[in-house]
């Protein structure tokens, strides 16, 4: 082999060498390439799951602040006006029954209670009646009964009279129809627009209007 093919030689194997090493430069570069791009996605979904993650704590701890949160002025005064309300009611609830003695030989005990008037369908200025039958009449059975619990068909009437003050009180004597020896002396009084109410019950030992 000549000096110039020799030299020939040595500059394709030169020129090889160079090619081989590009070669491998370019497929190195490629797998870099390719890792850098995968190391991107996954950093890129690591931020978005990150992301995600403190913008649901946000808005839960939100949620939570808002339940958490003190009453508002306005809400306080709601809540403290249905409080005086409850109360008003507690106030106007009727009082206990009380039982007292009498020096009433008859009387074998007193009933008090905070009775409310039954009503009237009466007009103008109140007329106390004692007629039978009448507006005024009728309305007085209706606070006998109140007083007493004996319901008007089942009750028996022994005596009607005036109280105290003839124009604004009277009394009764009433007992069942099924118990004519349990009597019961009612006294009721006048409420104008609102009707008799009654004020005391006597619980009599024996019925002094029955003979």
């Amino acid at each position: 082999m000549d000096k110039k093919t020799q030299k020939e030689e040595q500059r394709r194997s030169a020129q090889n060498q160079v090619e081989a090493s590009r070669s491998k430069q370019n497929s190195k570069h490629k797998r870099t390439s390719i890792t850098l791009n995968v190391l991107i996605i996954i950093m890129s979904l690591a931020i978005v799951a990150v992301l995600w993650l403190v913008f649901f704590l946000t808005a839960e701890d939100s949620a939570d602040k808002v339940e958490k949160e003190p009453k508002t002025e306005q809400t306080q005064k709601a809540d403290d006006t249905k409080k005086d309300d409850s109360k008003a009611k507690d106030t106007e609830k009727p009082k206990e029954q009380t039982t007292e003695t009498s020096d009433d030989p008859n009387v074998s005990k007193v009933i008090t209670k905070d009775w409310k008037p039954v009503g009237t369908e009466q007009k103008g200025d109140h007329v106390n009646s004692y007629e039978m039958g009448s507006q005024d009449w009728e309305e007085k059975v209706n606070a006998f009964s109140e007083a007493t619990g004996i319901d008007n068909g089942d009750m028996t009437i022994w005596y009607v009279g005036r109280g105290e003050d003839p124009a604004t009180q009277s009394i009764g004597t009433v007992t069942s129809k099924s118990e004519p020896d349990n009597a019961f002396r009612v006294y009721i009084t006048w409420i104008d627009g609102s009707g008799w109410q009654p004020i005391k019950v006597e619980v009599l030992k024996t019925n002094d209007k029955k003979n």
